[in-house]
């Protein structure tokens, strides 16, 4: 693994760059920030960093939602480390954070973990939790939700809300139990859509391409059905929800009419279901085997149309690490799940500002998924705090090596592949770090 150049606490001085004020991007022969103070006069405390941007974009740092670091339980594949690495590699100050493999059900769990990332330095990032609503990600018991959300024992408060551990969804009576219990907290219900039954051993979008190779397929039914068993069981309750990684456009249509009979219902759609289609399915390269799948080019055009119409709040990372062990065999065998952080922003952001325009891709990425959660913004110019942004050439092709990627894992499908932006560097609470 390449370390990446990491300057602590250094007021920085960027030239000729391109700075987001909120609305577009201005030229700016001169941005000033103060490690401690945000975008004031340098001060003499710290040393003095000068970038020549040479005409790049200056904008707010990104929010990922969708943060799984593995540690404790495996953290043979990855720590926490090891993702605030990658955030500062990928221009991210701050995330949404639900472990499949660690779930946060109870009160000491959850004090267990802040005091994990308080001793990796973590008072850089803006890192929310996301607790589980059910002991271990099952449907036998329900979690300590009331005592999640007080969070009375942790400086950072408690949980934003309650996740699944991107499980199928559970049966309807728990789920129904579970929103009742969760109600008293006024938390919203974060879900990955996938009905268990229809899933099954399926790990590709059912269509011509699995039927042409012969692979178990996930129908676009096991995402619709499970959607709308939680919205009707959210509208029974008035219980808020979010949509994780939605993957067609039906799911999108079910999203857009729950709103219009007034629910409270937000969702997201992954970079990569943005990116790519099951024609990737051809090269059977374990790299593109993802839960929940690739869809077809029909459905990434409709998750475009949505990300367009205002339906998707925000584009995701589902950044999951995936030892290489467990990539390099064949592609039903392999487990799921891809690294996004350090390449999110240079893969999606020119075709992203292409569709939408430059204010809404920064919303998507930045400021919505941020205020999804009740995190802080990356920065604001008119006051005294510390400044969170990264620097971005939006015209040179960067190609994806293994070295881009923290620890020691590199499970990503556009490894190899030429991006075309680059990330020039990152500054996350006073540090920079060189892309």
């Amino acid at each position: 693994m390449r370390m990446r150049k990491e300057i602590p606490l250094v007021n920085l001085v960027l030239k000729n760059a391109k700075f987001w004020n909120g609305n577009s991007f201005e030229p700016r022969g001169e941005i000033r920030l103060d490690a401690q103070n945000g975008f004031v006069a340098g001060s003499n405390k710290f040393e003095t960093k000068e970038i020549d941007c040479k005409g790049a974009l200056v904008m707010p740092a990104l929010f990922g939602l969708g943060l799984d670091f593995m540690e404790p339980l495996r953290d043979d594949v990855y720590t926490f480390a090891d993702g605030f690495d990658a955030m500062h590699r990928g221009g991210f100050y701050g995330g949404l954070y639900e472990s499949a493999a660690n779930p946060i059900d109870d009160a000491d769990t959850l004090s267990a973990m802040n005091h994990r990332l308080d001793s990796q330095a973590s008072n850089r990032f803006d890192i929310k939790f996301l607790g589980a609503f059910s002991k271990g990600f099952g449907s036998d018991s329900l979690a300590e939700m009331v005592e999640l959300a007080d969070g009375e024992d942790s400086e950072r408060g408690g949980v934003v809300g309650f996740g699944d551990g991107n499980a199928a969804i559970p049966h309807s009576r728990f789920l129904r139990l579970a929103m009742e219990y969760g109600k008293m907290t006024g938390k919203r219900f974060f879900f990955q859509p996938m009905d268990k039954t229809l899933r099954k051993s399926g790990c590709v979008h059912e269509g011509a391409y699995s039927d042409m190779l012969g692979m178990k397929g996930i129908p676009r039914i096991a995402e619709t059905i499970a959607a709308y068993t939680v919205l009707e069981t959210a509208r029974f309750l008035n219980v808020p929800v979010h949509f994780k990684q939605v993957t067609c456009g039906e799911t999108l249509e079910l999203v857009r009419n729950a709103r219009k009979q007034g629910m409270d219902v937000t969702c997201d759609v992954n970079l990569y279901h943005l990116l790519l289609d099951d024609s990737c399915l051809e090269l059977l390269d374990s790299a593109y085997h993802m839960l929940p799948p690739i869809r077809s080019a029909e459905d990434r055009d409709a998750l475009w149309a949505g990300i367009v119409d205002g339906t998707v709040d925000a584009v995701s990372v589902n950044h999951t690490p995936v030892l290489r062990q467990d990539t390099e065999v064949n592609f039903e065998d392999s487990v799921p799940g891809a690294l996004s952080l350090e390449i999110a922003l240079p893969a999606i952001w020119k075709e992203l500002s292409a569709r939408v325009g430059e204010a809404r891709a920064v919303d998507l990425l930045s400021t919505a998924p941020a205020k999804l959660v009740g995190a802080s913004v990356a920065f604001d110019e008119s006051a005294n705090k510390v400044a969170n942004l990264v620097v971005l050439d939006p015209n040179k092709p960067h190609k994806v090596v293994e070295a881009d990627f923290a620890g020691h894992v590199c499970n990503s499908p556009l490894l190899g592949k030429e991006l075309p932006s680059s990330i020039v560097g990152s500054y996350i609470s006073g540090v920079w770090t060189e892309g």
